[in-house]
């Protein structure tokens, strides 16, 4: 058995910083490390092995990544290579995918591990590219992944938008872990010095044999148009004096000010292009794994309608038939025409979902876009229609527009601070959007109807086998649609304090979500994360109890009506991104905050 590791060097979260000329992360700027979800990778591949097998890793950066890679070699890697080439400086997603396979075919490869994201992009795409140009099967975010006892085959299991599903899968296939699978591995300086000089290896683009047009910026089917700052918008009323009562009443008041407000209401749907138009129509997924329809592909149905004027949302269905229920939300959010696949049962397959897709490009030419929502499963499927297709993909997009000069995106990026622009040199444009960041309409958008053109079946997984699954969270816990969320940070003090918090939120009718440190530790299941990698809400009303207040985790909350902090630390930097704050201790703030909140929010 060979495994290969795709490994990205990176740097330090608070050290991204960009060329302002080309929109790229500049790597030289400061300290390198390994991506620590690839350091899980490489721990599960090590733990894999058996005698008489290999790990290699390999990974593409500059030539001062070299550095940090000897890192893999002292955990007990038997080869690591870089690819390393000017040309292959600026390359997009898709374009890195071709570089990594022309390197991992130079070998056997039998399995292929990888973080199912990186610190400085965060997409998750790549891994699902490089499958589907190795032509194998995918398995995004791995919980665990196990041998069987010939060690020939292997069981896998991964996220999924409510808990996991598990799988046995033979190789070859692609597998990217997710954050608890395992810590990630760290090495003794001791073991550095170890490893001789020079012991990682350097493979440029003639190397490869990779025509220079296939990457770098000249090969990347996306390109960054533009970055900008992306500052918060509040403007924080801080109430730190006084007894905790007077600081509860002084806030409550704000509250009650902020929320009578009224909501600025969506804006409305714009027009549809003429009836035959195929450039003009844009493809929404808008089914998941379990082949029913997903709420936040409803507002991205209604954004294109709103920032697209003159384009038409078609609803993609790969599932179960839809109800008479399902048509009418998709013409009420906007779609104009329908497509249906269906399916023998659920759960539907990442690759039967672009397998569908495909043939529907092959028949609808010249469609303009489509769209798949920024989870695992909407991952996977534009991962691999993307790479088979060689079509530029968008990942994680916050924002639709559009001008003379076609359609543009824009997602956040450098670790959340700033917002870039994206514009793609393929068609139709591919994009995954953020579940949350677009309100479905309110009105009705339908015009005169949805109907629906049955598609051939979507066929079933040839080299994946369901075994077994289950659910971390139901269906109603999710935050997203929810009048109230409350976040709880690391503040909160683990699961004791969330325990406590339970009969407050319920009488505010409130959700619980989380940062991406609190799912870290495990204190609660990782659909509930909300921010960069998490999920983008809309509340009327979010609490973040205890939250620090990271640019990742505030940036889903941008679409928030009102923002209420309590934080002990009166120098917080949550205070900075709310709109009410009050200091003190979660325990003694919420005793006299339930009553007085309850009654503002109408419970």
């Amino acid at each position: 058995m060979e495994f290969v590791v795709l490994v990205k060097v990176v740097p330090a979260l608070e050290e991204l910083r960009f060329d302002p000329g080309r929109f790229t992360v500049l790597r030289e700027a400061g300290p390198l490390f390994l991506n620590p979800y690839d350091q899980r990778a490489l721990r599960v591949a090590l733990e894999l092995r058996r005698p008489g097998e290999r790990v290699r890793v390999l990974s593409m950066g500059p030539p001062s990544a070299r550095g940090p890679l000897k890192e893999v070699l002292a955990h007990g890697a038997d080869e690591a290579t870089l690819l390393s080439d000017p040309q292959l400086a600026a390359s997009d997603s898709l374009a890195t995918a071709r570089a990594l396979v022309a390197a991992i075919r130079r070998a056997p490869h039998e399995v292929v591990l990888a973080g199912a994201r990186t610190t400085d992009s965060e997409t998750g795409q790549v891994p699902p590219e490089v499958a589907a140009l190795l032509g194998v099967p995918i398995l995004s975010s791995a919980r665990t992944v196990a041998r069987d006892g010939a060690g020939s085959g292997f069981e896998i299991s991964v996220d999924t938008a409510l808990g996991w599903a598990t799988y046995r899968v033979r190789p070859p296939f692609v597998v990217s872990v997710g954050e608890k699978i395992a810590k990630p591995l760290k090495a003794t300086p001791d073991a550095m010095t170890a490893i001789p000089e020079p012991s990682v290896g350097l493979l440029s683009l003639t190397g490869l044999g990779l025509p220079a047009a296939e990457v770098g910026a000249v090969g990347s089917p996306t390109w960054v148009e533009s970055v900008a700052e992306d500052a918060p918008a509040r403007h924080p009323e801080i109430f730190a004096h006084g007894s905790v009562e007077e600081r509860v009443a002084g806030a409550v008041l704000a509250l009650n000010a902020r929320l009578a407000r009224p909501r600025e209401p969506p804006r409305p749907l714009g027009p549809v292009g003429g009836s035959g138009s195929a450039e003009r129509e844009v493809l929404v997924l808008t089914t998941g794994p379990d082949g029913r329809c997903e709420g936040g592909a409803l507002g991205a149905v209604s954004e294109v309608r709103r920032a697209w004027p003159g384009y038409r949302p078609s609803a993609l269905w790969i599932g179960e038939p839809p109800t008479e229920a399902d048509t009418y939300r998709l013409g009420l959010a906007g779609a104009v025409r329908g497509y249906y696949a269906p399916v023998d049962r659920p759960p539907v397959g990442s690759d039967g979902a672009a397998t569908v897709v495909d043939r529907l490009l092959d028949r609808r030419a010249a469609v303009a876009a489509v769209l798949f929502l920024a989870d695992p499963f909407g991952r996977e499927v534009a991962g691999l229609l993307g790479g088979r297709r060689g079509l530029g993909l968008v990942g994680d997009a916050t924002a639709l527009g559009s001008d003379g000069r076609g359609l543009v995106l824009s997602k956040p990026s450098f670790g959340g601070r700033t917002v870039a622009r994206i514009r793609t040199r393929t068609t139709p444009v591919l994009a995954t959007v953020e579940p949350g960041a677009f309100a479905p309409a309110a009105g009705d958008g339908s015009t005169g109807g949805l109907g629906w053109e049955v598609l051939p079946p979507a066929p079933g997984p040839t080299r994946l086998e369901l075994v077994g699954g289950g659910q971390d969270v139901a269906e109603g816990a999710r935050p997203d649609g929810r009048e109230v969320v409350i976040a709880v940070g690391l503040g909160i003090g683990g699961p004791e304090g969330i325990e406590r918090l339970r009969p407050v939120a319920a009488r505010w009718g409130a959700a619980i979500g989380a940062t991406r440190r609190v799912v870290d530790a495990g204190w609660v299941p990782r659909q509930l994360q909300i921010g960069l990698t998490g999920r983008s809400i809309a509340p009327r009303l979010g609490i973040l109890l205890g939250v620090g207040g990271s640019t990742n985790h505030l940036i889903g909350w941008q679409r928030a009506g009102t923002l209420l902090a309590v934080n002990r630390d009166p120098a917080a930097r949550v205070f900075s991104g709310v709109d009410v704050g009050i200091v003190g201790e979660i325990d003694e703030v919420l005793p006299p905050l339930a009553g007085p909140l309850a009654r503002a929010i109408g419970r």
